[in-house]
């Protein structure tokens, strides 16, 4: 005979049957009543096997059909006062498992999908019965714990609970009685584990009645703005425990480095587009139920291109740039006057300015790159006109006309909005070049350029001291030497992948006041984490780009050129510095200034 392999447990599972817990249960009941046999107790145990041996020989038993017989084996062995114990014990067990619910958030299907529609835990919680396995095997299967450590920890949360009277209990509970129970055995590390990450609720009331000042682009308090603060709260803490390791997370917490755009550790940072992109293949993205085809007039393109860019916020935390906008308009504004022209880059700017409805609704972080003339490399590229057909010309035939529009563009980042308020976005990135200065009527651009930030600030210089350059963010900008990408300026794009300061003063107070060559070592140190954080949000990134199932499916597989959206080998991955002046100034006792 084989013997009783599997046990039948209440909520229906099978596990392997364990002689042991019988013959401990037989003990505890003993214990209750002066019994101190626990080699009797094991003896029990054995007769009770011969029973369910004899009984269930091709079924399985269940939990209470054990209890059965070992009642039974108790009574006729002449342990009366053990049976009674053991009876009790089991009646109460079984009125406390009657009466004790368990509320947990409904999510019956098992998948992310029925997780999100959880709105209200007041109201969508449903009530379960108790159950000790549940817990082993959330043990077993979130924090790696051996199935009898994790059994023993359940049977210890569970004599808390019955002990405690309650008659209700939630899921969030139970599981800080676990944490606790873990914490008290000395398995910190699988707390970790067990981790939920999330807010007070005192501090979710304060964020509902008062505005957050972390972003200062979120104009006012709104719906959307709570939205944000609440999923980057959670997403930062959830990227410090699982996407940055130990020494990467600490290093941000104590200042030494900081990560940037923490709360969106599920995008890449910013970018720079073609509008040769979009003038070519039209509207065609993953999210959007319909398709467009490439514009035929400047008025679509521009409608093209905010919705566009609205699409790719979801993808990126910071800035997106539109490069060389002026030149690439070119051959949508033949035979325009100027009001005209202008008028066209007013619904450009304006349109740019006004998409408040991304991340807490605040107005995207938008770049438009002008030159004075049309770079080198781009002269001889043939034009991209309405309908996305090569019209014949190339982009140096389109000169005059684009340096007529950057003149439009500038007189309406001078003008402003009808009060006279500038445009924080989009940005007019201005790029100078050598043909800036000899050519006169580039030269006439830059000097109206400059009058205009004289005036209000707006233009950004950039001075394109390599031949091909993009630009975006504040002073990010990358040189492009893929010859390809050159000569099919549709695939001209780049993404700055993540943000990584390094706090020199910091650097300096750890060095020491005079400690040159401990501050390069400092400095080196956080370099080295700088790296580290890149490296493995670079891993993090890559795999919710690997299937269309991912959320970064839409920029990491093949764009309509054949080439991924975002590439991850050719990304600029950025390090930044902060405060050198105040390092310089404790370590030797001067100023730069």
């Amino acid at each position: 005979m084989a013997g009783i392999r599997k046990v039948r447990k209440r909520d229906g599972r099978v596990v392997p049957f364990d002689k042991r817990k019988i013959a401990g249960a037989i003990f505890k009941a003993a214990s209750a009543v002066g019994g101190e046999d626990d080699f009797m107790a094991d003896e029990l145990a054995s007769v009770v096997m011969l029973f369910l041996e004899k009984e269930y020989e091709d079924k399985i038993p269940g939990i209470e059909e054990i209890q059965d017989i070992v009642e039974k084996v108790l009574i006729e062995t002449g342990h009366a006062k053990t049976a009674k114990a053991y009876i009790l014990y089991r009646d109460k067990r079984a009125r406390m498992r009657r009466k004790l619910q368990v509320r947990k958030p409904a999510h019956r299907s098992g998948n992310i999908t029925d997780m999100a529609l959880l709105v209200d835990p007041g109201t969508k919680d449903e009530l379960l019965p108790w159950s000790k396995s549940r817990i082993a095997d959330a043990l077993v299967k979130e924090a790696d714990l051996d199935i009898e450590v994790a059994e023993s920890v359940a049977r210890a949360v569970e004599r808390r609970v019955f002990d405690s009277g309650m008659e209700r209990i939630s899921t969030a509970l139970i599981r800080a009685l676990v944490d606790n129970e873990l914490f008290g055995r000395g398995l910190s590390g699988m707390v970790e584990k067990q981790n939920i990450v999330g807010m007070p609720k005192y501090d979710l009331k304060e964020l509902i009645f008062s505005k957050s000042r972390e972003n200062s682009n979120i104009g006012v308090n709104n719906p959307e703005a709570i939205n944000l603060t609440i999923a980057e709260n959670t997403l930062k803490q959830f990227a410090l425990q699982e996407v940055f390791s130990r020494e990467v997370a600490e290093a941000h917490m104590k200042g030494l480095v900081h990560l940037h755009d923490l709360g969106y550790p599920t995008r890449v940072y910013c970018s720079s587009h073609s509008l040769e992109y979009l003038k070519k293949y039209g509207l065609n993205l993953g999210n959007l139920d319909t398709t467009s085809a490439p514009a035929n007039h400047a008025r679509t393109l521009t409608g093209h291109l905010n919705t566009f860019l609205a699409s790719m916020q979801a993808y990126y935390a910071g800035a997106l740039g539109v490069g060389y906008i002026n030149i690439f308009y070119a051959p949508f504004l033949e035979d325009m006057s100027y009001d005209e022209m202008k008028q066209e880059a007013q619904h450009l700017i304006f349109s740019g300015s006004q998409s408040a409805f991304s991340r807490g609704g605040q107005t995207l972080f938008l770049d438009f790159n002008v030159h004075t003339g049309i770079p080198g490399y781009l002269r001889s590229i043939p034009a991209i006109g309405p309908r996305g057909r090569y019209n014949g010309k190339t982009y140096g035939d389109y000169a005059e006309i684009a340096g007529r529009f950057t003149r439009a563009m500038l007189d309406v980042w001078r003008e402003g909005d009808s009060y006279g308020r500038i445009f924080a976005f989009p940005k007019c990135d201005f790029h100078v070049n050598d043909d800036t200065f000899s050519d006169l009527r580039q030269y006439e651009l830059l000097q109206y350029a400059c009058q205009i930030a004289s005036e209000n600030g707006v233009p950004y210089f950039i001075f394109d001291r390599d031949e091909v350059t993009l630009s975006a963010c504040c002073r990010l900008r990358t040189k492009i030497e893929d010859d390809y990408m050159i000569r099919h300026p549709e695939s001209m794009r780049f993404c700055g992948f993540q943000n990584v300061t390094v706090n020199l003063p910091q650097c300096a107070y750890r060095a020491g006041r005079g400690n040159i060559d401990g501050l390069y070592r400092e400095i080196d140190l956080a370099m080295d984490i700088a790296l580290k954080a890149h490296l493995q949000k670079r891993r993090f990134i890559k795999q919710l780009m690997s299937t269309p199932e991912m959320p970064l499916w839409e920029i990491g597989k093949p764009a309509q050129d054949g080439r991924p959206y975002v590439d991850l080998d050719t990304a600029t991955y950025i390090v930044g510095l902060i405060g050198l002046n105040e390092c310089l100034q404790f370590l030797v006792g001067k100023e730069l200034h």
